[in-house]
């Protein structure tokens, strides 16, 4: 384990064998019978235990770090469900239900109104139009081409009397090939279907036709090469290809419009909105595109390719008028020339309806009341009912359970893991009683049982809206252990519809309002005074002397003694940074100065809770995670980069780096001394072997 990683898997091999392939620079050989090789690897085998011990250190703590990472993603995800219900839009969602959405539907934002809106349409919008003359006759044409061979015998094969041999040929780019079988009819019939893009029809003269299939100018017929004499046959030529002719709507302006009044280059408008016009690359399609396009004219536009029509219809239904612009604002002539006048507009109708029986403004067919928005849809009577969002809320404590129960097990599991002589997993057992996960745990599950002190008595605990460790009474000893929360949703939408608020601030209350806190009594001598949550003060405090309300300002009044109108100015200063407020000096009736307050002096203000006891059970859950899962935070020093488990691996990893080195330069010498005594003995093998045939020598010349 040389680096540190953070990983999702927590399956780590423990190391039960060492490697000694440390670097050898020696060749395999024996001594006196003795295997060099076993000898030394033995030998390094024995002293490499210590780095083997450091190796499975390294696997259970990087295991570590791999536990702490998963359980730090699920108090994360646990963190995110938490923090959803401390929001107020949680609890301001509405829902709107109509008994009849074929009359009208509804939608409500949050805040909108509760309540049941009887809608009577009585009619609806129509929208204002205004339709063009006929802007063009030609809707374009298709390239074609008609041969002058007048053929025979259609059905007869092309071979009889050699009229076209087999071969091919090729049209617009695609090859027809042409056998020896084939007619008249079956050649034709073969171009059609050779995705060459045209139609081959045989006349009652017997002549070939091609006609491209699409219409329009930039679709051509291309005669390509021919070894079968078809062409020639048939009487086709490149020549003779008459080209295709685009619709007018997609010609250019000034092909179209031509004569007296054409249009030139210039602008035109609609609703006050300009639009540009080049009659030299416009066509009526890209004028209809323009106006489409343009999010301010509000209309739009249509082009009927059956009557050659320009139609305008305004964007929203009612009373809507369509301004065009008028002959000099119009520089372009395009209005003019296509038709679109202002004395052919049909103005459209406004909507009338009633909700609970009151006329309403109706724009669009659309009704805003109190928040919400009804749909008119047909004319008839609908009631529309706008209530709490509830199954919204319900959903979101729904996943907040699962992820709490997720976050339990993933703590609880690891910390009630037994480690395992026998499992070679290093993650087993490796945070088996763990502190830090004691006091997760324990954390948890303090709010399930959490009072909150601040909320009044029928909305103080989790277990007041359905949310509990279990049935009451009964005692269920794997539930107890699990730390599993439960929920009974009947009592959370019970909770939810009777007090959707009181339900809001138990989970995510974040202010309290003090009501007149006693702050002291002035006593002549004392002007400065300290909130008991000054510093977390939300808005402005209301101060009061002596049942007087005083007013705040930045800046002390400076008092004129001679000027009765200032002796009843009552005035203070608060300093948000202290949480302490200071009263301003006054003169009384007499003249005299009076510098300090006297009497009863309360203070009446919303202060912040969010990290206080009183905050919502949630917020503060939010708040204890934080300090788990938030970077450089608990789980992050123990499991972080500068945490102690990545600085016990980098430390292990250093000695074993060590520990390496040394075994290397010990294998190294025994390697050496064993190639020594190879030496040595084979001198003395050599020097026995002279003894030996000398004595043999002086033996046989005896003889």
């Amino acid at each position: 384990m040389a680096s540190v990683s953070s990983t999702s898997s927590t399956t780590l091999a423990l190391s039960t064998t060492t490697s000694s392939a440390l670097g050898t620079t020696h060749l395999n050989s024996t001594v006196g019978g003795l295997d060099i090789d076993a000898l030394v690897s033995a030998t390094i085998a024995a002293k490499s235990l210590p780095i083997t011990l450091l190796q499975n250190k390294n696997a259970v703590l990087q295991a570590k770090i791999n536990d702490y990472t998963a359980i730090k993603t699920a108090l994360r995800t646990l963190q995110y469900a938490a923090k959803d219900l401390t929001y107020a839009s949680t609890f301001s969602g509405r829902k709107a239900t109509s008994s009849d959405e074929k009359i009208v539907t509804g939608s409500a934002t949050n805040g909108g109104t509760n309540g049941s809106y009887l809608i009577d349409v009585q009619n609806l919008a129509t929208i204002t139009s205004n339709t063009s003359s006929a802007v063009a006759t030609s809707d374009g044409s298709k390239a074609t081409v008609t041969g002058s061979t007048e053929f025979t015998n259609l059905n007869q094969a092309i071979t009889v009397d050699n009229i076209i041999k087999a071969g091919s040929f090729t049209i617009n780019d695609k090859s027809i090939s042409v056998t020896s079988t084939d007619t008249i009819n079956t050649i034709a019939n073969k171009i059609t279907a050779s995705g060459a893009g045209v139609k081959a029809t045989v006349g009652t003269d017997g002549k070939i036709t091609l006609t491209q299939k699409t219409i329009g100018e930039d679709n051509k017929i291309t005669l390509g090469d021919d070894n079968t004499g078809f062409f020639d046959k048939a009487g086709i030529t490149q020549a003779g290809v008459t080209a295709g002719l685009n619709a007018d709507a997609k010609r250019s302006l000034n092909d179209v419009f031509t004569g007296a009044g054409a249009i030139t280059s210039g602008y035109f408008s609609i609703n006050g909105t300009f639009f540009a016009v080049d009659p030299t690359t416009d066509t009526v399609e890209s004028i209809i595109k323009k106006i489409n396009a343009s999010t301010t004219a509000g209309v739009s536009a249509f082009y009927d390719s059956t009557t050659h029509q320009i139609s305008l219809t305004s964007q929203e239904a009612g009373d809507e008028n369509i301004v065009l612009g008028t002959s000099s604002t119009d520089s372009s002539n395009f209005l003019s020339q296509v038709g679109l006048e202002a004395t052919k507009q049909k103005t459209g109708e406004d909507a009338k309806a009633t909700v609970n029986g009151v006329v309403a403004t109706v724009k669009d067919n659309k009704i805003t009341y109190q928040g919400n928005t009804f749909t008119l849809v047909k004319e008839g009577k609908a009631t529309v009912t706008v209530s709490d969002d509830i199954d919204a809320m319900v959903s979101k404590v729904q996943v907040f359970i699962t992820a709490y129960n997720a976050a339990m097990d993933a703590v609880v599991n690891k910390i009630n893991e037994k480690s395992d002589s026998e499992a070679t997993d290093a993650s087993v057992g490796d945070l088996f009683g763990d502190s830090t996960l004691r006091g997760i745990e324990q954390s948890l599950r303090n709010y399930s049982s959490m009072v909150l002190s601040s909320q009044s008595s029928s909305m103080q605990q989790l277990s007041q809206v359905g949310i509990t460790t279990g049935k009451a009474g009964v005692f269920d000893l794997a539930q107890v252990q699990s730390g599993h929360l439960e929920l009974d949703e009947t009592k959370l939408r019970a909770a939810l519809a009777a007090d959707p608020k009181a339900v809001e601030t138990l989970f995510g209350n974040t202010t309290v309002s003090v009501d007149e806190e006693k702050v002291g009594t002035g006593d002549g001598t004392t002007t400065t005074y300290a909130l008991k949550y000054g510093t977390d003060i939300i808005g402005d405090p209301v101060v009061k002397v002596g049942g007087t309300t005083y007013t705040l300002v930045e800046t002390a009044t400076v008092y004129n003694k001679d000027d009765s109108s200032t002796w009843d100015r009552h005035e203070y200063l608060f300093d948000r940074t202290t949480g302490k407020i200071t009263f301003a000096d006054s003169y009384d009736s007499t003249g005299k100065k009076n510098d300090p307050p006297t009497g009863e002096i309360t203070a009446s203000y919303d202060y912040d809770v969010e990290s206080g006891g009183n905050a919502g059970l949630f917020v503060q859950m939010n708040s204890m995670l934080n300090s788990y899962t938030q970077y450089g935070g608990t789980l992050d020093a123990q499991m972080g980069s500068s945490g102690y488990l990545a600085k016990n691996i980098k430390y292990n990893n250093e000695r074993i780096t060590d520990l390496k080195y040394r075994l290397s330069q010990e294998q190294a010498t025994l390697y050496t001394k064993y190639q020594n005594m190879q030496t040595t003995l084979q001198g003395l093998q050599s020097q026995g072997s002279y003894i030996t045939a000398l004595l043999a020598s002086l033996n046989s010349s005896k003889s």
